[in-house]
């Protein structure tokens, strides 16, 4: 007897657990996309420029070797035989 009252009451408790999430998880989910949507558009409301505008980011930091001068890029060549 006690045994077939368990299995009822997990049955039920299942199918109630089922239905409140049915009723819950589209919630969270709007809930979530429009968080990110508007975290969106808020970064791109901080990145627009205007057009032809120039900027150019570099680090606040000093990092690596003090010592080392910025010269610009190292490009190796490799000669070509024909």
């Amino acid at each position: 007897m006690a045994f077939i009252r368990f299995i009822i009451i997990a049955v039920g408790i299942y199918y109630i657990l089922k239905w409140i999430l049915k009723a819950i998880f589209p919630f969270l989910v709007k809930k979530t996309f429009d968080k990110m949507q508007e975290q969106a558009k808020q970064q791109q409301q901080q990145q627009t420029r205007k057009e032809g505008e120039v900027t150019i980011d570099k680090p606040s930091g000093k990092t690596g070797d003090p010592h080392k001068k910025d010269v610009g890029d190292y490009v190796d060549f490799e000669e070509v035989d024909d």
